[in-house]
């Protein structure tokens, strides 16, 4: 009786695992729908002692939440370029060739513009500039499982030497102002830039325009606390690991193009394929039926032995 009354108490009811098997229903229904929700904004401001973002949602109209209303501004160092948006958004050449790596360093390729404007806006994606691409690992990027903080850190800082790693509250040296560097783990990568007097900040996500909203369109005073799901409005990319800031010179930079493959170069590659798979197949086929003849030979030929050595016995006897 015992070893039963045991095995009862152990057993929950049946109206406790009813229960549990709701529980796990409803967390399956927010896993799918978690990506089609509209993601809820938090306070965007950070502890200076900690270096820890605020948990709690900000108010209705505006970027903080109800502690933290009188949030302290991040030092600038007096470098920080200018927010002008429309010198990128008024070309539609320099905004299809150049990405959000180009616009964190200020970098403007103009023979990749002047290129991108020959192909009539068309296939300028190969211009890029690609984190690493400076130095030789332009496609280090191409395996998924590279797309990761610590490696996109190192190429950087490899394209840009003098650049340093810094924190949200720390004054930049002079000749350098901010930058931050956030990721969608083994997908993707994206970067911000902080701008001139307001210290808010903006970035260009691919070949579309620059802005300085987040993806609720919310202004972005602290890039790490900003909404960077992208989820809710149909794309794939959310960028939840964030990387750090940094100290980036404000100098001329040069970075180097990623391993983009334009659609012709695509195309162009797999005819060649196709046309050396055909010519391999005819090759095979041509061994083949040379291999075909021969056997059919030697079997003639063998016959015809055959043949002449028995008449010559029949007349022999």
């Amino acid at each position: 009786m015992s070893e039963v009354q045991n095995s009862l108490q152990q057993e929950p009811p049946k109206s406790r695992v009813k229960e549990r098997i709701l529980e796990r229903q409803r967390l399956n229904n927010n896993q799918v729908t978690r990506k089609n929700r509209k993601p809820i904004p938090l306070c965007q401001c950070e502890d200076p002692v900690t270096h820890k973002g605020c948990e709690q949602p900000a108010i209705t109209g505006s970027l903080f939440c109800e502690n933290h209303q009188d949030c302290p501004k991040p030092p600038l160092s007096g470098y920080e370029p200018v927010y002008q948006p429309d010198t990128w958004n008024m070309d539609p050449a320099l905004i299809k060739s150049h990405n959000c790596y180009n616009w964190f360093a200020q970098s403007v390729d103009k023979k990749a513009v002047e290129q991108c404007r020959k192909n009539n806006l068309k296939d300028c994606r190969q211009y890029f500039a690609q984190p690493g691409g400076l130095h030789g690992d332009r496609n280090a990027l191409n395996a998924e499982k590279r797309r990761v903080c610590p490696i996109l850190e190192k190429l950087i800082m490899k394209d840009i030497p003098d650049m340093t790693k810094t924190t949200f509250y720390e004054r930049c040296p002079a000749g350098t102002s901010k930058g931050a560097m956030v990721n969608h783990k083994h997908v993707d990568f994206h970067f911000y830039l902080q701008n001139k007097k307001t210290g808010l900040w903006s970035h260009k996500d691919g070949s579309n325009q620059v802005k300085d909203f987040d993806s609720l369109g919310r202004k972005i005073f602290h890039p790490g606390q900003s909404v960077r799901d992208y989820r809710w409005k149909g794309s794939n990319l959310n960028y939840d690991d964030f990387c750090g800031f940094y100290c980036v010179p404000r100098r001329p930079i040069v970075l180097g193009q990623g391993g983009f493959v334009s659609r012709r170069q695509q195309e162009l590659k797999t005819a060649k394929h196709q046309l050396r798979g055909s010519s391999q197949i005819f090759r095979k086929t041509m061994k083949a039926s040379k291999a075909r003849k021969a056997r059919k030979a030697r079997k003639t030929r063998k016959a015809s032995k055959a043949g002449k050595a028995g008449k010559t016995r029949r007349y022999r006897f």
